[in-house]
């Protein structure tokens, strides 16, 4: 079988605080909207700008990370995965969710929170399992 390659980097901002759920069995997720930017200049030289919006999933230590850290405007780099899921709305109508699951998220400019002295503060990291689905 031949391999194959599900990966994402993104650096940009949160559009809005993280929303923490948890599954029945206790597990933390967490759910965000985040931004990314391409700029260019056109043919006449003008400035454009598009953005794009983007749904990013986060599990157990990374939920909690979010939770913690992490709150609209914050800058981050987060590396993960695509995955899309089909659900029904609560008018029963069909509709696919595209989210970025998060493998790694890395906050690059100010902390929502100081860690405790003599804590390092190195970038958190966890992966996370592709057999849970929550949907939000």
């Amino acid at each position: 079988m031949a391999r194959s390659l599900n990966k994402v980097l993104l650096i940009g901002n949160v559009g809005k605080d993280p929303e923490i759920r948890y599954t029945p069995a206790g597990v933390p997720v967490a759910q965000f909207s985040f931004a990314t930017n391409e700029s260019w200049r056109n043919q006449e030289g003008q400035y454009q700008e598009v953005t794009e919006w983007h749904t990013i999933v986060a599990w157990r230590h990374l939920a909690e990370l979010s939770e913690r850290q992490i709150q609209r405007g914050t800058r981050l780099f987060i590396e993960g995965r695509i995955r899309s899921r089909n659900y029904e709305d609560s008018s029963g109508t069909k509709r696919t969710a595209v989210e970025i699951v998060a493998e790694t998220i890395i906050v690059l400019d100010g902390r929502k929170e100081t860690p405790p002295s003599g804590q390092e503060t190195t970038p958190d990291t966890e992966q996370a399992s592709p057999s849970e689905d929550v949907p939000f």
